[in-house]
């Protein structure tokens, strides 16, 4: 059997000429599955229940899966008017207009991965791996959340696709920085952890062997198979898909999970995939960004971080806001020149977000509660490093000449000291002695010594 089943996935996989349909391939891999379960000791190390998709990941040794059809990503727009651009060309191209019906979804931070359930049975778990090809092993993750049903009442082959996520509740008590870095960090452990039972799956397609004519009632019997959904709407043309763009609006910040748009989809699938699709995108759907989300709250305090490379960089610690799904206590600002030009001083209000949903940034400055003061420069934070060492307080230089005199100076030095100490990322110990005066002495006998030598 585990011969034959070989011979198939070499006729799929490599001639892509396959001898016999998707259900016989699988239900012979469900019967090999099954004498496996019954007598392990006769699991042969080439079977394709151990060997799905013929690879391993080199780096971290797990069990990479190979996807029967690829898990391709989402085509953006960032404005509805993008949004309407893409309606009226797909309209165009299915000789519809205004009689096209879509179903809108949210759009959700998290790991893509898919499920496939055979004979009603979980018997694969992958994520959607480099481009969307092959996927590392996750079962033994998704055993362990409850969200994830072990057995479903459907027969034959079943894949569900979703995302893993974080919701919003969990992420205090699990201790990360944002709900995508909590379900990345959680599922890419190679041993579970139990804390992936504070992750959910929410499924954003299902497919069967017999296959489903729209995304709709594709979505229905995934929730009538326990299976969390995201909240499927649907809506008739470009008019409704934008009053439908404005009512997930609206309710975004009650979401249990992090989300950053609203998926759209054409109803019916044949439809949509009639239109085909590219290296990175089915042309089916698009994927409505949500603008960058900002919130007002108060500057605590700025400190002067170093780096290693000796540049100074003014970080704002403000008062904890929550930021799509994640918490934000203090900001970069990138330069004192940029503090400077923003107004950005302690006690201020600011309007703050994320930068592409990801970095946090300072937008500008609501109201100043104090007038514009020097910045204590109260610690040295090495950017490779979450230690923080003692620094002595100084002034801020208050010309552009003086800073890039310095900048000049530093750079000259630089490569002496590094001669000197025998390292090459010493850009705390540059900070400290360039501000206690020692930096040029230093330099100076390291030279005389190298001449000497």
């Amino acid at each position: 059997m585990v011969d034959r089943a070989k011979q198939l996935s070499y006729e799929y996989y490599v001639l892509a000429e396959p001898t016999v349909s998707d259900a016989a391939f699988d239900a012979l891999v469900a019967e090999i599955e099954c004498a496996e379960q019954e007598h392990p000791e006769w699991t042969l190390a080439d079977s394709p229940t151990q060997q799905v998709g013929s690879d391993v990941d080199a780096r971290s040794g797990r069990r990479l899966i190979r996807h029967r059809t690829r898990m391709l990503s989402c085509q953006k727009a960032q404005t509805k008017e993008a949004v309407t651009k893409w309606i009226m060309a797909t309209e165009k191209k299915l000789h519809k207009q205004d009689d096209l019906h879509y179903v809108l979804e949210w759009k959700l931070d998290g790991i893509s991965c898919s499920l496939v359930y055979q004979d009603s049975t979980l018997v694969s778990a992958a994520t959607r791996g480099e481009k969307g090809v092959m996927g590392q092993d996750l079962l033994a993750h998704v055993k362990l959340m409850p969200s994830v049903p072990q057995r479903i009442s459907e027969s034959g082959r079943v894949e569900v696709r979703g995302e893993i996520v974080c919701p919003k509740k969990n992420l205090e008590r699990l201790g990360y920085k944002d709900c995508r870095t909590a379900a990345a960090a959680l599922t890419n452990q190679v041993c579970p952890s139990c804390d992936m039972e504070l992750l959910e799956f929410v499924a954003w397609q299902l497919d069967t062997s017999e296959g489903i004519g729209t995304e709709s009632v594709s979505m229905g019997i995934a929730e009538e198979q326990g299976f969390k959904t995201s909240g499927c709407r649907g809506c008739w043309g470009n008019k409704g898909v934008l009053e439908a763009l404005a009512q997930f609006t609206a309710q975004r910040e009650a979401l249990e999970w992090p989300t950053d748009g609203v998926v759209i989809k054409i109803d019916t699938k044949p439809a949509a995939q009639s239109l085909g699709c590219t290296e990175h995108h089915p042309k089916g759907n698009i994927a409505y960004k949500f603008p960058a989300q900002k919130t007002i709250t108060k500057v605590s305090r700025i400190e002067i971080s170093m780096g290693s490379t000796g540049k100074r960089t003014p970080v704002a610690y403000i008062e904890p806001v929550m930021i799509m799904g994640r918490k934000v206590a203090k900001v970069s600002l990138g330069s004192e020149q940029t503090m400077q030009r923003l107004g950005v001083t302690e006690g201020c209000e600011v309007e703050v977000g994320l930068c592409n949903d990801v970095t946090p940034k300072i937008y500008r400055v609501v109201t100043l509660s104090e007038p514009l003061h020097e910045v204590a420069d109260t610690s040295h934070e090495v950017a490779e490093s979450s230690h923080e060492v003692a620094g002595p307080s100084h002034e801020v230089a208050e010309s552009s000449h003086e800073v890039a005199e310095s900048s000049h100076d530093m750079a000259v030095i630089r490569p002496v000291l590094y001669h000197a100490l025998g390292i090459a990322g010493c850009g705390l110990a540059m900070g400290i002695l360039w501000e206690t005066g020692l930096l040029m002495p230093l330099a100076l006998v390291s030279l005389i010594v190298g001449a000497v030598r």
